[in-house]
């Protein structure tokens, strides 16, 4: 063989050999987790448009991964340099930053959160010392190179930190009794019970001239066609005369998120047509979901109208 021949082999070997090493970097980890989602959600292109381009309830679902190829992820990344886990060794742990404490955190934001929080630290920036850099960025830093497998196995490790809390006591009850909902949510008096899941709010003006009308058409015709709708549990209509606009909010309670995506749907002409109507008298408006009653009356904090005194003259 010549010396062309033989170094021409050569070359195709390394080459074949670098294809199977991933181009010289070791291949990343890979758990035997299976990955599948645990639940999905059917809906046609109608009505994910209808939604506002995501289903009533939606939120950012990892797959589930794997809560040991998790806590490998967070060892060889370093993780425990600058955040504690008790309970947990891990090498570095001499040298640990600034970072919060991941005790107990599993109990106090969902699984998206830490998504965020791994793919994008400055969406939160936690006020205190260390947690800012100086040009307001995060302290954290960012993984570029971190594998889907590896980001859903971290997920899965962080989520099963649920024992041994620092802040017990402290749980944000947020909606539906959710943790991690911001303090605004958890810092005020408990709606009605009301047997509601999900709300469906929009904010409108009512067309110049079409307020009696509107009225009228509602209780003549709405009230009967809004009640016979399978989930919906009740309309509340509120004026809010501080705004300068869209002074009119109606909440819409539904059951269950099933309940509003079958009523966004409006497969049945009937439903349809009623929206349509309804729409027929308002204004432009925005379409918002909540996972709690966004607007309520507050007993506690309020007094009853008194009835006005009769003379007795």
């Amino acid at each position: 063989m010549s010396r062309c021949l033989l170094l021409s082999a050569t070359l195709t070997l390394a080459l074949t050999l670098l294809t199977f090493c991933g181009g010289g970097k070791p291949p990343p980890s890979r758990s035997a987790h299976p990955r599948t989602s645990p639940s999905s959600v059917r809906i046609t292109m109608d009505a994910l448009h209808q939604l506002g381009g995501v289903p009533a309830g939606w939120q950012l679902t990892p797959l589930p991964g794997d809560v040991e190829g998790g806590r490998r992820t967070f060892q060889d990344l370093g993780c425990a340099s600058c955040h504690k886990v008790a309970g947990e060794s891990f090498a570095g742990e001499a040298t640990r930053g600034p970072g919060p404490e991941l005790t107990g955190m599993g109990s106090h934001h969902p699984p998206a959160y830490f998504v965020e929080a791994i793919l994008n630290p400055d969406a939160v920036l936690v006020d205190g010392p260390g947690y800012a850099s100086a040009d307001g960025h995060s302290a954290m830093p960012t993984y570029p190179d971190l594998t889907v497998t590896q980001l859903e196995d971290l997920v899965a490790y962080l989520e099963s930190l649920t024992s041994g809390d620092p802040l017990a006591g402290q749980t944000m009850a947020g909606s539906a009794g959710a943790p991690g909902h911001p303090p605004g949510l958890a810092a005020r008096p408990k709606p009605p019970a009301n047997g509601a899941r999900c709300f469906f709010v929009q904010s409108y003006d009512v067309r110049d001239g079409k307020v009696q009308e509107f009225e009228d058409w509602f209780q003549r015709d709405g009230v009967k066609r809004f009640q016979d709708l399978d989930g919906l549990i009740g309309i509340d209509t509120y004026v809010d005369g501080t705004r300068p606009s869209q002074m009119l909010t109606t909440v819409f309670s539904f059951r269950d998120d099933a309940a509003l995506n079958a009523f966004m749907t409006a497969h049945d002409p009937g439903t349809a047509a009623l929206g349509s109507e309804f729409d027929a008298f308002v204004g432009p408006h925005d379409h918002k979901i909540f996972r709690t009653l966004p607007v309520y009356r507050v007993p506690a904090l309020s007094i009853p109208e008194k009835q006005p005194q009769t003379s007795l003259r």
